[in-house]
């Protein structure tokens, strides 16, 4: 290896959690290099043009961006935040069976209220639901700054964390709540979990840290964030290699040593980040490195995969006065629905969240267009993998879903759309699990079960020393505020260790 190149640090795959952690240590002066398999960074969080539209692949907005906000703080960190702009979301729209919830200055904080008032019965148990989730919330904030007395009055200090580290949102809904209705609207979560499998800690965490502060979108798309992530890496002397597949990470005398690409290209350091899915970093080990790793995964719940539709139309939605992001939901049982997600199946009128970016943001598109995308939760193993191996049949269960969400939509929300379409395209789960690399098509890479939160999450060091692992496998969470802090926790431990604090 002598005629290797050489870093401090090298991170493989550049989601949000590998940017923000090459991001945070080329700031500190570190050298490091980004190695990415696709010709750009930012994993799911991508924007790509059609036909002069810019598309995002995935997300619909993300939360903590308000000054003093967790991913502000990440993003001001690395010299990002004047870089992006964001628009904060105000018109959301909740249409459920035999009711709907509008909000109009977006964000949690006002859905209490909207809630309140459709079901003033439920005032008591909606009172002490929010007060669980602020208490909870500082719980978190308070851990995140511990100090030696905090550990030793532990018990009293996190109550909160202890009593409902393995309870369920369905537990603490059917404690509180009487009507259904109300405990589905609380569901409508960036989750794809039912809520007797969804982690009633999780819930109060995403709620305390992304949500209660409002939602936004940032100018230009989505892919504006890891573009100036990636921007401020650059800046900070950081080293970018696209396309650029590794193949093995290299450990010699039982610490990691570099990594070698697919292309037989070998780059040399001390300290590996790792940020792609458990099972493939597994495979990039020498065997005798892989046992322990193995038991581990072995157990791992993943998150649902989802179908997504982007459609391009000439319809004058503003006119319309359609909301930037509807979520539309058929079905009252959530179980159920879980139930036949589980068999591989998707209900007969999915649940979609539809977002309208030209709404917020029309040079998005040319003049009098707009942008549609409409994401649907769906199972990995809908019609046999959805027709995997037989291109034909691929297109055809593509096409026939396509047109599935379309009849949906235009029924009832955005009549005469398939009238004005200009073009539609979509991604399937496989879409998902071929550029990003996350198995199954994991779309919140683990689940946030009750078995999979907080410490039971996988730890960001490794067993083997220089090894480190980040993303939505990982500690703290899922989502883009998630990604980015376990890239920011496990850059801390690499500094913290090298005495660079």
């Amino acid at each position: 290896m002598g005629n290797a190149k050489r870093y401090d640090v090298i991170v493989i795959g550049s989601g949000m959690g590998g940017l923000a952690a090459a991001s945070l240590l080329a700031k500190k002066g570190l050298k490091t290099l980004l190695l990415e398999k696709e010709k750009q960074v930012g994993g799911y969080v991508v924007s790509f043009k059609r036909k002069g539209f810019t598309i995002d692949a995935t997300g619909a907005f993300v939360g903590g961006c308000q000054e003093g906000g967790e991913f502000y703080q990440i993003l001001k960190e690395i010299g990002a935040h004047e870089e992006i702009e964001f628009i904060p979301i105000h018109h959301i729209r909740n249409i459920y069976p035999g009711f709907e919830v509008h909000l109009c200055d977006g964000g949690f904080s006002s859905y209490p209220e909207a809630l309140m008032a459709l079901f003033p019965e439920e005032e008591k148990g909606l009172t002490a639901y929010l007060s669980l989730v602020k208490q909870i919330g500082k719980e978190v904030k308070s851990y995140s700054e511990i100090t030696l007395i905090k550990k030793i009055l532990f018990p009293f200090t996190f109550r909160n964390l202890i009593r409902f580290h393995r309870t369920s949102h369905r537990e603490i809904l059917n404690r509180l709540f009487r009507g259904g209705e109300i405990k589905m609207a609380l569901h409508t979560l960036p989750i794809t979990d039912p809520p007797s499998r969804l982690s009633f800690l999780f819930t109060a965490i995403l709620i305390s840290k992304s949500l209660m502060g409002g939602v936004f979108y940032p100018k230009g798309g989505t892919g504006r964030i890891s573009k100036a992530m990636a921007d401020s890496f650059l800046r900070s002397g950081g080293e970018i290699h696209l396309q650029t597949e590794v193949d093995q990470i290299l450990i010699k005398d039982g610490r990691v040593e570099g990594a070698l690409t697919k292309e037989g290209e070998i780059f040399q350091g001390p300290v590996v980040i790792s940020d792609v899915n458990p099972n493939l970093l597994v495979k990039m080990l020498p065997f005798e490195f892989r046992k322990h790793f193995e038991k581990k995964i072995r157990h791992f719940e993943y998150s649902l995969s989802c179908f997504i539709l982007y459609i391009a139309t000439d319809l004058d939605l503003k006119s319309m006065n359609l909301p930037y992001f509807t979520y539309l939901r058929f079905l009252s049982d959530l179980e159920e629905e879980d139930r036949m997600f589980q068999r591989g199946e998707v209900p007969k009128n999915p649940t979609t969240m539809v977002s309208i970016p030209t709404l917020l943001d029309p040079s998005l598109a040319p003049s009098k267009r707009h942008l549609i995308k409409v994401l649907v939760n769906v199972p990995y193993h809908h019609q046999e993998a959805w027709g995997k191996g037989d291109p034909g049949k691929y297109s055809r269960i593509k096409e026939e879903f396509s047109q599935k969400i379309l009849q949906q939509l235009e029924g009832k929300l955005i009549p005469g759309l398939r009238n004005h379409l200009l073009f539609y395209e979509a991604a399937t789960p496989l879409t998902l699990e071929r550029y990003t690399g996350n198995e199954l098509g994991a779309m919140y890479g683990l689940a946030s079960t009750p078995q999979q939160v907080g410490n039971l999450r996988p730890p960001h060091h490794t067993p083997t020393p220089g090894l480190f692992q980040v993303g939505h496998y990982t500690r703290p969470s899922h989502g883009i505020v998630g990604a980015s802090l376990s890239g920011s926790f496990a850059a801390r431990a690499i500094l913290k260790k090298l005495h660079r604090v």
